[in-house]
């Protein structure tokens, strides 16, 4: 029997994730202010978090919610799209996915002018 030994990057998988939440509608990742290490690195946090330890892999997410959206059915469909697409893609566990809401996009006609 041939064993396949495989290594997938946590940039795959952070792709990976991406897409998958790109298509649950009403929520996206939280992109937080440009940092200086940021800039100087080239690497910036996106909202969405990737460890991948003995082929399991935990995902946090820190995502924006639309307005009127029933949050918990949004996180549950983000968690069920990434941990699918991730082991249907990859053939790894996939652990957890933690979902913080740290924001709600309102509409223009909500949205209070300053």
């Amino acid at each position: 029997m041939n064993d396949l030994n495989l290594d997938i990057s946590r940039d795959v998988l952070f792709g990976i994730a991406q897409l998958a939440l790109d298509k649950v509608e009403g929520i996206s990742p939280n992109t937080p202010p440009v940092r200086m290490g940021e800039i100087l690195t080239g690497r910036r946090a996106k909202g969405i978090s990737v460890e991948q330890e003995d082929g399991n892999v935990n995902i946090s997410l820190t995502v924006r919610v639309q307005y009127g959206q029933v949050i918990p059915d949004l996180a549950k469909a983000a968690q069920k799209a990434i941990r699918e697409s991730i082991s249907s893609m990859t053939g790894l566990k996939v652990n957890t996915v933690d979902v913080t809401v740290v924001a709600i996009d309102l509409p223009e006609e909500l949205a209070i002018s300053g």
